[in-house]
């Protein structure tokens, strides 16, 4: 049954040829033949597809969607056949006979879309509908730009949702699906009596306009409210603002821009979810740093006024001249590390310490040396020493 539910489309291309056709309409051929396998295919075709159907759903689709190519191409040979049209009076009757068969199909696609309204839903469109559906569409959304141009939307939002839009109607295949996305985003933005940009932001959020830019938009929005506020305890209550705001939105259910992509709202909540996290650990980090600076403050740490390199560079030198002991030079940064601080920094590395100790810069060691210098000019100064320089060198 199968080869037979299918094969008088396979055949109806064949013989719809305008070449053809025409070639037989000047023979005088009988074309009863062909209306005849064409209403004999439809009514066997119900069936086969409601038989698919029981075997499986992905079966069923791929039976509307061969409907659907056929109908493609025969409205290409409706197209194909303006030329010619003028060379003889018999193929007057050409365009005619396509459209009544295109209209034949149509209906079928739509008796099975009773059967089975999902398939049909998410299928592409027919070329010979699809010509009507576009025109009302770009209707719809010249009168939604004429409705934005008169308010104060942000020009971003307002430029996104009309690319989106433009995209979607000149998408490749498009679906019934796409169709009543767009018409249902453009009627709820046509009802509202005054627009704003906090209204077009949560419909398009809960029609789930998960587009790229629009995941941007947000985004950026929220990482620019953060940066204007310097405090991390304020900026994790504005988060925890945009997610009840978000939650208070009722999503429109099986609606979606991209339908294979993820939702905008689970997109969205995952990236204030992250931000959070983000905030916490600089929070985390931040308190760290107070314990660390309270700690040096009430004596745990000295302070020696050096940066850690130049204080790294002086722990070397005692141990080079040898006034302290090489025995355990990690365990003698590790000492220093614990006990000392310096001006911009609390809490030092051992390991970082011991390194800055050896990759000393010019800049470190000459104001070690001039630091140095100074040590002995307030020795010879004070205790007269520098009358027995030349004897101690």
């Amino acid at each position: 049954m199968e080869s037979r539910s299918m094969e008088w489309i396979y055949t109806l291309e064949h013989n719809l040829n305008p070449q053809r056709l025409i070639e037989n309409l000047e023979k005088n051929t009988n074309q009863s033949d062909i209306e005849n396998r064409l209403e004999v295919g439809i009514g066997m075709f119900r069936p086969y597809f409601v038989e698919r159907l029981g075997f499986s759903h992905k079966q069923a689709k791929t039976a509307l969607v061969q409907l659907v190519i056929t109908s493609d191409k025969i409205y290409d040979f409706l197209i194909e056949s303006a030329k010619y049209r003028s060379e003889d009076t018999t193929t007057h009757n050409i365009r005619h006979r396509y459209l009544k068969i295109l209209g034949q199909l149509e209906s079928l696609l739509e008796d099975c879309g009773k059967i089975d309204g999902d398939i049909l839903y998410h299928i592409p469109l027919t070329l010979h509908s699809i010509a009507t559906v576009r025109l009302a569409l770009r209707h719809k959304l010249t009168m939604l730009q004429r409705k934005i141009g008169l308010v104060n939307i942000d020009t971003e939002l307002s430029s996104l949702l009309i690319k989106g839009l433009r995209m979607l109607i000149a998408k490749k295949g498009i679906s019934r699906s796409d169709v009543n996305y767009m018409a249902s985003i453009m009627d709820a933005l046509n009802e509202v009596s005054v627009l704003k940009t906090s209204i077009v932001e949560e419909l398009l959020y809960r029609f789930d306009f998960n587009t790229p830019m629009f995941f941007l938009y947000w985004t950026e929005r929220c990482k620019n409210l953060l940066n204007d506020e310097p405090s991390l305890h304020r900026q994790k209550e504005m988060l925890i603002g945009m997610e009840d705001r978000l939650n208070g939105l009722i999503p429109k259910e099986k609606m979606k821009f991209l339908a294979e992509d993820i939702s905008i709202c689970v997109q969205l909540k995952e990236f204030l979810k992250e931000k959070k996290r983000h905030i916490n650990q600089r929070i985390k980090l931040r308190r760290t740093e107070l314990q660390d600076n309270k700690l040096a403050e009430s004596g745990g740490r000295i302070l020696f006024n050096l940066s850690v390199p130049q204080f790294g560079l002086l722990i070397r030198l005692f141990l080079e001249n040898g006034l302290l002991t090489k025995e355990d030079i990690r365990g003698t940064f590790a000492h220093f590390a614990a006990h000392f601080r310096t001006p911009k920094t609390a809490a030092m590395s051992a390991e970082s310490l011991q390194k800055k100790s050896t990759d000393v810069e010019f800049s470190a060691a000459k104001k070690m040396k001039g630091l140095l210098i100074a040590m002995v000019n307030w020795i010879n100064e004070h205790y007269n020493t520098y009358r027995d320089n030349d004897a101690n060198l």
